[in-house]
């Protein structure tokens, strides 16, 4: 089958084509979403965890990847997060979101902790008029934060001083009588929080007390908060507390923003986040080994009365309770689907188009058959039978052959079996010396000899 070389040519220029379509499409597929996250400050546990939340996404071969962004403290990534300039940001839910961001999960409650040496016999917060406070302050909204839990309980500002003091400073400001109250919003379990409330003045056997924090009704002290409880024994070096004590904390989270604009790019973010949500909360026991503070990582809610919206990514994945495998892997499945479609689509186009104008087996042995049938029958010379037998014997083993090649159905090879038939009954026709003075008016039909 001779094909001429334009056409080789332009099915070769398609085949390219299509090659890299695919392989374009495959990159786009395959290539992970790079995401920014906001974390601050830079070196403190939440840029820890983060960090080693993305070497858990590129290990597992995760389709999304976090570009991690160090900031001041957590009220610059809520600012950064408003800007658009970053997709995610570690936030304190007491700082108010962007308007179009979602709680994508949360990381850690932080309570009110606060401590003040045994000597002062000091129970509740309540006690702390006329008081020396030192806030050992993290963020810029710990003083308000503080503000407004001191006036839910009664407590005017005219009533206390307050100071800011850093941590390393504690331990000689309790000693020397300097602040009656240490005051660090955290998680009990964090390092940093363990060193402030260890220095505040006080051995094991006459440990520092920690002061419980009643305000009643939580959202007069702010929207955000919750009612919590520090553990008994919460801080083990020194004992304390020997009961658990209440308090107030607000939750810490990763947050998100809405993402673009338009259907299939939306889609496209909303399976990251919903991706980011999976992985944080189902490896956050993974991750707690090499950042603690990751145990405290869960899902947020979405039956809860929430003060705070939730993100539709995130949505999606709390919906996702009894995920079939199909539903688990549909994108997989409609990809494999819509490439193996586009890939059987071109060699099909192909090999219609080398076929095109080639000519039909079938036909050209149904065309040779005839011809023998019409010399057989135009000839006079008896003689003339053993060549066109040969011949005829010939296109019998080419009938054979393709037959057998294509394995084709009896219907298709029934009009080459006719022919065939015609052919011997003309040859045997002529052999016999019938075709001697022109055709017999049956035209070819077997003879009776």
């Amino acid at each position: 089958m001779k094909i001429p070389l334009s056409r080789v040519l332009l099915l070769a220029a398609a085949l390219v084509a299509a090659v890299t379509i695919g392989a374009a499409a495959f990159r786009m597929w395959s290539t992970p979403l790079h995401l920014r996250v906001a974390v601050g400050p830079a070196g403190g546990a939440d840029a820890k965890l983060m960090t080693a939340f993305n070497r858990t996404l590129d290990l597992t071969h995760a389709g999304v990847r976090l570009d991690v962004v160090p900031t001041a403290d957590l009220h610059d990534n809520n600012r950064l997060l408003g800007k658009g300039d970053v997709d995610l940001a570690v936030v304190r839910l007491d700082d108010v979101l962007p308007p179009s961001a979602g709680v994508v999960a949360l990381l850690r409650t932080s309570v009110l902790i606060a401590v003040a040496p045994a000597r002062l016999n000091l129970d509740s917060l309540t006690d702390v008029k006329r008081r020396r406070i030192g806030l050992v302050a993290r963020s810029p909204l710990d003083l308000p934060g503080l503000l407004k839990v001191l006036d839910a309980v009664g407590i005017r500002p005219m009533d206390v001083r307050i100071d800011l003091i850093s941590a390393d400073d504690v331990l000689g400001l309790t000693r020397e009588g300097h602040i009656d109250v240490v005051v660090i919003a955290g998680a009990p379990s964090d390092p940093d929080v363990q060193a402030v409330v260890n220095s505040v003045a006080g051995t094991r056997k006459n440990p520092p007390s920690i002061l419980s924090v009643d305000v009643g009704d939580v959202d007069s002290a702010t929207p955000a908060g919750s009612t919590e409880t520090i553990g008994s024994d919460a801080f083990p070096r020194l004992g304390i507390p020997d009961d658990d004590v209440d308090t107030i904390g607000v939750k810490t989270a990763l947050v998100a923003n809405a993402g673009p604009t338009g259907p299939f790019r939306q889609r496209v973010y909303d399976n990251a986040i919903k991706e980011i949500t999976r992985s944080l909360i189902e490896r956050h026991g993974e991750l707690a080994r090499e950042v603690p503070v990751a145990s405290l990582i869960s899902a947020p809610d979405k039956d809860d009365d929430s003060r705070y919206p939730i993100h539709a990514g995130t949505q999606d994945y709390l919906d996702d309770t009894d995920t079939s495998w199909g539903t688990l892997f549909s994108d997989q499945i409609w990809n494999i689907g819509l490439l193996g479609g586009m890939a059987t689509s071109v060699f099909a186009a192909a090999a219609a188009f080398l076929t095109k104008g080639a000519p039909d087996p079938l036909l050209d042995l149904l065309g040779r058959l005839r011809d023998l049938t019409e010399r057989a029958e135009a000839s006079t010379d008896p003689a003339d039978a053993v060549p066109l037998s040969a011949e005829l014997r010939a296109l019998t083993f080419e009938m054979t052959g393709l037959g057998y090649q294509r394995s084709t159905a009896y219907e298709k090879f029934a009009p080459l079996q006719l022919a065939r038939e015609s052919a011997r009954d003309a040859i045997a026709a002529l052999r016999l010396g019938h075709f001697a003075h022109g055709a017999p008016s049956s035209g070819g039909e077997r003879l009776q000899v």
